[in-house]
């Protein structure tokens, strides 16, 4: 797997987050998810993302960990995977997805994730019944884990 402009891209994200923020949590899709996941550890470490509020949590669906690359993991990216990630993360990977080894490998770097699993492939699926307990589940333990912060502005209950 090649991996170029990531810095480029961080930065990017970071301005976005900077002029349109605050932001409570992060959804990503494929190369969305593991931008997404890099977030909160790089925060952690001080690499980026050091001038927004620290993320809540994480939705990853068909994310993946970018480790290995020919050229090497980019220079922000050093610490990331060193130690369990600690943020509440929901991570979606299907049984047909041509990542889903790598999704299971960014999911074990995360402390206490929630997974919903489905049988389709690199998509955002429509969630069964159990799909969306799991999904519903995971809203209300951000909910409690963050009342205040989530109760003003446009926060996750305005957006719900």
């Amino acid at each position: 797997m090649e991996c170029v402009h990531f810095d480029e891209c961080i930065a990017y994200i970071e301005d976005y987050m900077i002029k349109h923020g605050p932001f409570d949590g992060l959804l990503g899709f494929s190369q969305g998810g593991m931008l997404a996941s890099v977030v909160p550890p790089m925060q952690r470490e001080g690499a980026a993302f050091t001038s927004v509020p620290k993320i809540k949590f994480v939705i990853i669906i068909s994310g993946f960990e970018l480790r290995e690359l020919k050229s090497g993991p980019p220079k922000l990216l050093a610490n990331v995977y060193s130690v369990p990630i600690d943020c509440p993360s929901l991570h979606l990977i299907g049984d047909k997805d041509f990542l889903k080894e790598r999704g299971f490998m960014l999911l074990r770097s995360f402390v206490n994730p929630l997974h919903i699993h489905h049988s389709m492939g690199h998509t955002v699926p429509k969630l069964d019944e159990k799909g969306s307990e799991t999904m519903l589940k995971f809203i209300e333990k951000i909910k409690e884990m963050f009342p205040q912060e989530l109760e003003t502005g446009l926060g996750l209950k305005s957006a719900l």
